[in-house]
Parts: structure tokens; sequence; C-alpha cells
């Protein structure tokens, strides 16, 4: 896999994302109009349109892809192979769109104890994978928007991904530092 693979990637992606989500919107107008979603499914709140989507999930594509294709692009300046890193990037972009799809499933089929344990241990994922990167919202806000449009998605993926950094950023950091210690201080005492 080369560099000039990977950027068609991201265009074919742009393209394909907006016209998947143009042709739902085409097809939700004409079979009794387009929908809209409010913030916790509660009447009071603002109801946003998914007609939102046909502008935002094209420019959230084009910035996440450019995200993703940085450090390939730095890789293969330095000589190296991206093949590695490429599939990386490809499998958490599928996990994150499964892990997406799982909790449509379990919202589509009624089953909410299942939906309600998958968005409850987002906080888990977040501190277990480094959800704030790129390839990781994309598959998320991809996963969810058939059900609830693209803004909606990408307000929740962003709250995640906010989460996942600061955690990553200082428990998680923290937590390896302490587990280092622990084995320095363990390691001088079995050479005492």
């Amino acid at each position: 896999m080369d560099i000039a693979t990977v950027r068609r990637f991201r265009l074919i992606a742009i393209v394909a994302i907006s016209t998947a989500y143009w042709g739902l919107l085409v097809w939700q107008h004409l079979h009794g109009g387009v929908p809209g979603h409010s913030f916790l499914a509660r009447a009071d709140m603002p109801r946003i349109s998914n007609w939102w989507g046909a502008l935002l999930l094209p420019v959230l594509t084009f910035m996440l892809t450019g995200a993703m294709l940085a450090p390939l692009e730095a890789a293969a300046a330095a000589g190296q192979q991206i093949t590695r890193p490429a599939r990386a990037i490809m499998l958490a972009f599928l996990g994150a769109l499964a892990y997406g799809l799982a909790l449509i499933a379990s919202v589509a089929t009624g089953r909410s104890e299942v939906s309600w344990l998958l968005f409850r241990s987002l906080p888990l994922v977040a501190l277990l994978w480094p959800v704030y990167r790129a390839e990781y919202v994309l598959g998320f806000v991809l996963a969810l928007t058939y059900s609830f449009g693209a803004v909606l998605p990408t307000v929740i993926a962003g709250v995640v991904a906010g989460m996942s950094f600061v955690l990553h950023l200082t428990l998680r950091r923290g937590l390896r530092a302490l587990l280092a210690r622990r084995r320095r201080d363990l390691s001088a005492s079995r050479a005492k």
C-alpha cells in the first residue's frame, strides 16, 4: 500500500459517505419527510433536522480522514512502510463502527438494557482505547448517522473523544507512571 492509494481512499470516502447520506435524505423526503431528533429524546429540547447532516457529514469526513491520513503521510515521508499503521487505523475505524452498530441494533430491537449498558460503558472504553483519534470518531458517527442523523452522533462522539483525551492525558498516564515506579521499586528491592 502506498500513500497515493490512501489519498484516493480519502476522496472516495468523502464522495461515498456524502452520496449515501444524500440518498438517505432523498429517500426520507419521499417517504414521509426527513426526521429530526432532540437531545436526550426530550420534547422540550430543540429539534435538529437530519438535513443539517448534509452539510456536517462531508466536512466532518474531510477533516477526520485528513487527520487519519497525517500519520501515514509522515511515515511515508520518513521512508517507512505504511501498511501496518494503515491497517491499525482501519481496525480502529471498524471497531468504532461495530460498537456504534451494536448500540443502534440494541435500540432498534428494544433491548434498552443493552443499549444503556453500551452507552454507560463509554467512559471505560474511552479509558482503554484512544477514542479521541479521528478513526474512532468517524466510525462511531457513521454508525449512528442512519438512526439519529449526523449532528447528535457528532456531539456525542465529541464529548466521548474529549473525555477519552483527558483520561489518556491524566489518569492513564498517571497509572503508567505509578506502575513504572512500582516496578523500579521492586527491582531495587530484589537487587539488595
